[in-house]
């Protein structure tokens, strides 16, 4: 973006006259944060530069405006933001782009701290978060076509030589929402422990809320990675349980290999290193003495596994191997994380195989790709499509990559559930993992690896949650059953408790997780909001009526449907109402996902389907430079438009989907972009 060099040299001068280093760095237009962290994310490594998002906010009332640099994983919503500033958050806006010409010289997506030079009138409030404390953070120079390296210290001496005070924030500071403690308190407290976000307009938000209120997460002091508390914990260990069960069904055996892995090792196959290096994480020193060489800590275990492979076999009859480790995986990712999608530590299985032959491998792969759909589908109630990735979007190294895809039809984004690969022989090759055939003759073993993390978790609560908070499929959820006896007075009474009781035998008989929530500090309606938040799929409420009928009032989650089944009814009736719980959620699911896929023939219809947040599935002729030019095309075209949030506006393809519903005329059907003839329909969209 170009840039008035008057007030440029001005910056520069200001910049050399408080003798403040920096280093710079140009690049491509980085209109919002998560295209400057795509761009940036090397230097921001190789520099330890921290990015920050700049604000510049007004207010409704007299308050004047207010300049907020944050780290840019902090939660900058305007209700936490009011608290900071005195002021209600329902008077904050973002100031719009006059505003930010008038009083700091900067178009939109240029602002930064360096514009505060230009503010005359004093009316600017400046707060910096204490997240960049002693950190170096990129800033704009008032064009977002390059970025200066600055300590945030010689940020702050450039703010207070424009004659601006910095107040420090942090937002661990405010305060958050407590628990009723007593009975009495108001139903207008109660619902305040909900979901106050709305799903399809305030999505991230939306998520945020979900995971924490919910109490599947807590956030962790190191960025992009979390705690896993023991309700999201409960939905890994199920998954880990019936997905260990179906790979043993195919011969797969349990193993663990170390965490860590030499320089020499991960860089033994080019393409292989080359795909991971920007997130590789590097252990340098013990103690306070340096290694003698540095020591990667695993993004993904081939190049660990294969030395040892090729040690352990030597004849056909060692074949085939097949290998699953349950284990954490780093990547040191810069994009702007997401708990369950997209974190820097998170918890998978890999396998790894080892085939006499490309077919029994390529058998492999389709095996495996079957059993994840089993888990999103038949588990997790979640629809994905089945397919195999581009040239460009398949596994570094690797010959071919399949995978499953899931959407999120409120922003309007896939996300890639997990992929199995055909390596070939490139790693055999590169690590000696050969066998003697039949015939005595030496040959390489064609493998595989595939891999299933805990990302399942996040595309799971984000097909089912709604504005109450998560839904669970009853296959995964912790609790099935929430009996909650309606109170009086404070006090549970021994008939209360002996019907609560028995119907919690009841249902633990006929397999059914259940527990009692007979705490007496809290009010029935505080539970409710409680256990609807966190998802519980059918709820019990016994009260005096309840006990003179013998029958208990249930609620269930997903449609909140309300019912009165005789306590003699229970033992047949809930199992079969968790089993349509179950199917509805799947359906409902497959169904929204089906209306979101729409066929495109040409690309002038492209951008319209995207920006209804749809996939698009079109004719392609599968070439490497045409998918790089159509993630070109549609990153340009989508600069402008304001409802990307802070992602990306470039389609990729990703994946050409196995059932494949439309049709190539041979020799006739055109690739929707470049008009070279089609190969096959794939499956294109915006995704994380």
């Amino acid at each position: 973006m170009s840039v008035d060099e008057k007030l440029y040299s001005e910056v520069l001068d200001q910049l050399s006259k408080l003798s403040i280093n920096y280093s710079k760095f140009d690049h491509d237009a980085t209109p919002n944060m998560e295209s400057m962290v795509e761009v940036l994310k090397e230097q921001a490594e190789k520099h330890n530069t921290d990015f920050a998002k700049n604000l510049l906010i007004k207010s409704k009332g007299n308050e004047g405006l207010f300049f907020v640099l944050a780290h840019h994983e902090t939660d900058t919503k305007m209700k936490n933001l009011g608290q900071i500033f005195g002021v209600s958050g329902n008077k904050l806006r973002l100031a719009d782009e006059d505003v930010l010409n008038d009083t700091l010289k900067v178009k939109r997506g240029c602002l930064t701290p360096l514009s505060l030079i230009f503010e005359k009138s004093g009316g600017i409030q400046v707060y910096f978060d204490e997240c960049l404390k002693d950190k170096k953070v990129f800033v704009h120079p008032l064009t977002n076509t390059e970025s200066f390296s600055i300590h945030i210290n010689d940020i702050v001496k450039f703010a207070e030589s424009c004659g601006k005070k910095v107040k420090w924030f942090s937002m661990d500071n405010l305060e958050e929402q407590k628990p009723a403690g007593k009975p009495e308190e108001s139903k207008e407290n109660e619902s305040l422990l909900g979901i106050t976000a709305d799903k399809i307009t305030s999505f991230a938000d939306w998520y945020s809320q979900v995971i924490v209120k919910s109490e599947m997460i807590e956030y962790y002091d190191i960025s992009g990675c979390y705690i896993l508390r023991p309700w999201s914990y409960f939905i890994w260990e199920t998954i880990q349980s019936v997905f260990d069960q179906k790979i043993k069904q195919h011969d797969v055996q349990n193993a663990y290999f170390p965490i860590f892995v030499t320089q020499k090792k991960l860089e033994t196959e080019k393409d292989h290193v080359e795909g991971f290096s920007p997130e590789v994480a590097w252990v340098t020193k013990s103690g306070k003495s340096d290694l003698a060489e540095p020591i990667a800590i695993r993004p993904t275990s081939e190049t660990i596994m294969y030395p040892y492979f090729a040690k352990w076999i030597r004849s056909h009859r060692d074949l085939p191997l097949k290998i699953n480790q349950w284990t954490s995986i780093v990547r040191w990712e810069f994009k702007h994380p997401t708990p369950f999608i997209r974190t820097r530590e998170f918890l998978w299985q890999e396998g790894h195989t080892a085939h006499s032959t490309r077919k029994e491998a390529l058998e492999m792969v389709d095996i495996i790709l079957n059993e994840y759909a089993s888990i999103y589908e038949d588990l997790l109630a979640t629809p994905v499509v089945k397919g195999t990735k581009s040239e460009n979007e398949k596994f570094p190294g690797g010959d071919i990559t399949k995978s499953i895809e899931g959407f999120i039809p409120e922003i309007g984004r896939a996300v890639q559930a997990a992929t199995s690969h055909l390596l070939g022989q490139n790693f055999s090759k590169m690590f000696g993992v050969e066998f003697e055939d039949e015939k005595g003759n030496k040959e390489y073993a064609h493998q595989t690896s595939w891999g299933l993390t805990t990302r399942a978790i996040g595309v799971m609560i984000m097909t089912h949650g709604d504005n109450k908070g998560l839904v669970l499929p009853p296959k995964v959820a912790p609790v099935q059953v929430i009996i909650i006896p309606i109170i009086f007075k404070t006090v549970i009474t021994e008939e209360q408790k002996k019907i609560c009781n028995e119907v919690e035998c009841i249902l633990k008989k006929a397999g059914v997780r259940v527990k009692i929530d007979d705490r007496s500090n809290y009010t029935p309606g505080w539970k409710y909001n409680h256990w609807e938040v966190k998802g519980v799929c059918l709820r019990f409420e016994v009260g005096p009526r309840d006990i003179e009928k013998r029958s208990v009032r249930v609620v269930v989650r997903d449609n909140m449907e309300k019912m009165d089944i005789p306590i003699s009814e229970l033992e047949s009736k809930i199992p079969k109402l968790l089993e349509e719980f179950q199917n509805r959620l799947l359906f409902k699911a497959k169904q929204r996902q089906n209306e979101s896929i729409i066929r495109v023939d040409t690309f002038d219809k492209v951008m319209d389907t995207l920006n209804q947040k749809k996939m698009v599935i079109a004719p392609w002729c599968e070439d490497v430079s045409c998918e790089e030019e159509i993630k070109k095309e549609t990153a340009r075209l989508s600069l402008d438009n304001e409802d990307n949030q802070s992602m990306t506006g470039a389609m990729k393809s990703l994946c050409i989907p196995n059932d494949q519903i439309f049709k190539i005329e041979e020799g006739k059907t055109k690739c929707f972009f470049c008009d070279k003839l089609a190969k096959k329909f794939t499956l294109f969209g915006r995704s994380y």
